[in-house]
């Protein structure tokens, strides 16, 4: 006789209802499960073309993880590069970007940097793609797609591309970049030297009691500038969504971004050194969550 004995049919459906409880129960529980084998899926940036592999473009840094910045940003200098770490200004993910970035030779090359949500797809690497009509984009490697996750995987990468392929007008995911750091320069006013001696050197101006305290050593022009320059922003109390720090110090002009690390926020000069600083006062405003409570301002 052929086929299987009577007796083992029970125990083979047994075996896939079984199965199917399990799968079932894993998927529920929002464990991953694997829908899409390695590579199985082109996965790139947000808003980028599926466009071509740029050539000799070299992958200096790729993350998965949680919690990473959404950015779209092209660094070409030192201070660039500083002002990025500051979008993950815990010391394991920004001190190790800072001190990755700025060993590379900037005046030959930029970094096309992006962040974004991959979803429920994990890669194992990246690399850089270029479209004509959406620019830079950044395709993962080595996927799997997931039908259900805990939460979305986040991405970070970041390419080398010799500066002088970049152009005048360079895109990354359908849009200009973005500024490379999360903190932006509301206000700027010159000093001279005897106001420079007075002026306090750093601090939390979110409040306008705040702002009112640090002004007050400074010269009627300097705080009317300031004043000028950040219009109604005190006009209510709740700081919202941001926070604000003035520093005083010496410069040469506003070209300024705002350094964040773990240990401190402090400005420096976009430009790199120059030969003659100037003593300035300027306001910076920063996503709250982009604040380290570790840091020391001006410190």
């Amino acid at each position: 006789m052929t086929g299987d004995p009577a007796g083992v049919r029970p125990r083979s459906g047994g075996w896939l209802i079984t199965a199917a409880i399990v799968v079932g129960t894993l998927l529920a529980g929002g464990v991953w499960w694997a829908v899409t084998g390695p590579d199985g899926a082109r996965v790139s940036g947000p808003d980028g073309a599926d466009g071509t592999v740029v050539p000799g473009a070299e992958a200096v840094h790729f993350e998965q993880g949680h919690g990473l910045a959404a950015v779209r940003a092209l660094l070409r200098t030192p201070a660039d590069v500083r002002a990025f770490a500051g979008w993950y200004p815990q010391e394991s993910v920004g001190g190790t970007l800072r001190e990755k970035l700025l060993a590379r030779d900037l005046g030959a090359e930029a970094l096309v940097a992006t962040g974004w949500s991959s979803g429920c797809t994990s890669a194992g690497g990246a690399v850089l793609t270029y479209d004509e009509n959406t620019g830079y984009a950044a395709r993962l490697t080595g996927t799997k797609t997931h039908e259900t996750c805990d939460s979305p995987w986040d991405v970070l990468a970041v390419f080398a591309v010799p500066e002088k392929d970049v152009g005048a007008d360079p895109r990354i995911g359908g849009a200009p970049p973005g500024p490379p750091g999360p903190a932006e320069l509301l206000a700027y006013a010159p000093l001279d030297d005897g106001a420079a001696g007075r002026a306090p050197r750093a601090a939390e101006v979110s409040q306008p009691d705040q702002f009112d305290a640090f002004v007050r050593p400074l010269p009627p022009a300097a705080t009317a500038a300031l004043e000028s320059e950040l219009g109604s922003l005190y006009d209510s109390e709740l700081p919202g969504p941001a926070r604000r720090f003035a520093f005083a110090g010496r410069g040469c002009g506003d070209d300024l971004v705002l350094e964040i690390t773990s240990r401190r926020l402090r400005p420096v000069p976009a430009g790199g050194a120059c030969r003659d600083p100037q003593p300035y006062v300027a306001v910076f405003s920063v996503p709250a969550d982009r604040v380290p409570s570790s840091a020391v301002i001006g410190g």
